[in-house]
């Protein structure tokens, strides 16, 4: 009877969250899935239901395609330097090195900083340093805006992987690498045969979620471009969102979106699957 009347009392506790969350978020979901299947408008307090024209629109409207492409390539791209990126960083932080927490502070700093605020101070060192530089602006071009965005979300999101895979790395027992010194190894095979596959729960952290959030980037390319120039940096995101508010296409817009989340979903639980049977036991 103790018993129960202590968990109830860790139940209690959770019943205000429990509450918030499913008039923030549950309530919201179920009540957005049905406009997927409506003319609504965003405005209008009536709309009719089409059942499935606009699944079946969105598989012919080319303005979805480019959307797709680009946010395929900014999400790759995003995860791989920053994953790449923060490894090895993580890796030469868990060295001795003079400066260690100087270093651990400046890569931590600008999770501090909301996206949409890294994107205006990275929009002013585009346009007032980098243009004087190069010569030109990354972000003011098709070309190379995208690589000027990946830049701000690489600086704005690095420090929480650099953690992580340090995190990782001080949890792998020194008789690993010794045994392998003792068999021979050299630096290299040590990070590749001893490193990498007992870091793998950190991989599946850091890459999946990295993955599936670049993917969904939306505050980041708004305040930096929105979408421009000329389309060429929106994203599955900034097109829902266009759809939304601008067009006034909200059912559309619905649609788009549900489809995009079960894409996220499944491509999250994939990759969840893939680095856990990776895993190796300590």
């Amino acid at each position: 009877m103790k018993r129960f009347r202590k968990e109830m009392g860790y139940f209690i506790f959770l019943i205000p969250s429990v509450i918030l969350f499913t008039f923030c978020v549950i309530y919201p979901f179920l009540s957005g899935i049905q406009l997927a299947f409506t003319d609504w408008d965003g405005i209008s307090r009536t709309y009719n239901f089409v059942g499935l024209d606009n699944f079946v629109r969105m598989l012919g409207d080319k303005n979805v395609l480019q959307p797709i492409k680009t946010t395929v390539i900014y999400g790759v791209g995003v995860t791989a330097a920053n994953n790449i990126l923060a490894l090895f960083l993580a890796v030469t932080l868990s060295k001795k090195l003079k400066g260690k927490a100087f270093f651990k502070t400046s890569f931590f700093i600008p999770l501090a900083i909301s996206a949409v605020l890294a994107s205006f101070v990275w929009k002013y060192i585009d346009s007032n340093m980098l243009s004087a530089i190069l010569g030109r602006s990354l972000l003011g071009r098709r070309e190379t805006v995208l690589l000027g965005i990946i830049i701000i979300s690489l600086w704005n999101n690095l420090g929480s992987n650099v953690m992580i895979y340090m995190a990782g790395i001080a949890g792998i027992s020194r008789d690993y690498e010794e045994a392998a010194m003792i068999d021979g190894a050299n630096t290299w095979q040590r990070f590749c045969n001893v490193t990498i596959p007992m870091l793998m729960p950190s991989f599946t952290i850091c890459i999946t979620l990295t993955l599936t959030s670049s993917l969904r980037e939306f505050g980041t390319v708004l305040a930096a471009t929105g979408g421009g120039p000329a389309g060429s940096s929106q994203t599955v995101a900034i097109l829902i969102y266009d759809y939304m508010f601008k067009y006034s296409r909200a059912g559309y817009a619905q649609a788009i979106s549900l489809v995009f989340m079960v894409f996220l979903v499944i491509i999250g639980l994939a990759l969840t699957k893939f680095f856990r049977s990776k895993e190796v036991e300590a």
